[in-house]
């Protein structure tokens, strides 16, 4: 039996993932355009000639989030790659995912494969290998350097230099403070819309020490060498479990209060919105970081303060300048909902 078969059900998640009410304004107006800039970073690496085919291999790639990401202009801004450029190939160990993918998609660029990274990878030369929606939080960093080292490998055989996004859930999110000493625990998706039922199972939870760690251990013997290592935080204040609480319920409602700025701000009391870092827990670089997060996020709230429901034009302005906040990213620290590294790899 493969591990795909192996792999738990997410029956009924292909709900929440299709739901319209996902893609909320923070989702639209903050998380997908950090998203968008590392796919675009991460091709621009690769000096590919203007107008080259593009080949992508996404790694957990449900209902093709990153199909969307990469081929669906943003405001103001055109496509990553062009549907007639890209080969992209969805891989995900879900079979009601990679149904429902191969449903709604229906672009002749995208095919999409029931399987595990863990196991044999899809045959073919891939420029970028993509993930995004932390699929590889659901290994143990065990069978991450065992992925990655395949992934890594792969390029090395290839010939030529490639990109590898690795998207993982970050430590020290404030949506999970309590938990902040523990490296893997049941996650419960909770945030669920759309009717798709709640799932739980363990995940892995990265700072950028143990991350740096397994990609270190995945490039031993792979036959790859880095030409470059970034990474970004993404969602430090407003991950969806902001909005549900269900691990750390003393912390406010971050994505709702910014939600409900751009859509109702009548509910939003701006004093609800201000952040207290905490004072331990973590290492000092990533406490620091956090205060001086907190310092800037404050400091938009401040010309509000006890100014209780906003009128319409203040509450656009302040999520704007939030979201704006947002956007800029966290350094790569495991600080946010996610932890998002690219490397960019060629062979030794």
């Amino acid at each position: 039996m493969s591990r795909s078969e192996q792999a738990p059900s997410y029956r009924g998640a292909s709900a929440h993932y299709l739901s319209p009410s996902r893609r909320d304004p923070v989702k639209v107006g903050s998380e997908e355009p950090v998203t968008r800039r590392v796919i675009a970073g991460a091709l621009a690496a690769l000096h590919l000639r203007p107008g080259a085919p593009v080949a992508v291999l996404d790694v957990g790639s449900g209902t093709a989030d990153g199909f969307a990401l990469l081929t669906r202009p943003a405001p103001d801004t055109a496509p990553i790659v062009a549907e007639d450029r890209l080969r992209y190939v969805g891989l995900d160990v879900d079979p009601e995912m990679v149904a429902t993918a191969q449903d709604t998609v229906g672009s002749p660029s995208a095919s999409f494969v029931l399987g595990d990274v863990r196991d044999a990878l899809p045959e073919g030369a891939f420029d970028l290998y993509l993930s995004c929606g932390v699929p590889y939080s659901h290994l143990t960093r065990d069978e991450l350097v065992a992925a990655l080292g395949s992934v890594l490998a792969a390029v090395a055989d290839r010939g030529r230099r490639a990109a590898v996004v690795v998207d993982v859930l970050g430590r020290y999110s404030v949506e999970w403070q309590p938990r902040w000493d523990t490296e893997r625990w049941d996650y419960a998706m909770s945030f669920f819309a759309g009717g798709g039922g709640a799932i739980s199972e363990p995940m892995t939870f990265y700072g950028r020490a143990e991350l740096d760690a397994t990609v270190d251990a995945a490039l031993a013997g792979s036959g790859a060498r880095l030409v470059s290592r970034t990474a970004v935080d993404r969602s430090v204040l407003v991950g969806r479990h902001t909005a549900t609480g269900t691990f750390h319920p003393a912390a406010p409602r971050f994505r709702t209060l910014v939600n409900d700025l751009v859509r109702d701000p009548s509910r939003v009391d701006p004093d609800d919105l201000r952040f207290a870092p905490a004072t331990g827990g973590a290492p000092e670089e990533a406490l620091a970081w956090l205060r001086g997060f907190a310092d800037r996020w404050n400091g938009a709230l401040e010309p509000y303060r006890g100014a209780g429901p906003l009128a319409d034009a203040d509450a656009a302005r302040l999520a704007g300048t939030l979201l704006g906040l947002e956007r800029a990213a966290g350094p790569g620290l495991g600080v946010g909902h996610s932890l998002t590294m690219t490397l960019v790899a060629e062979p030794v």
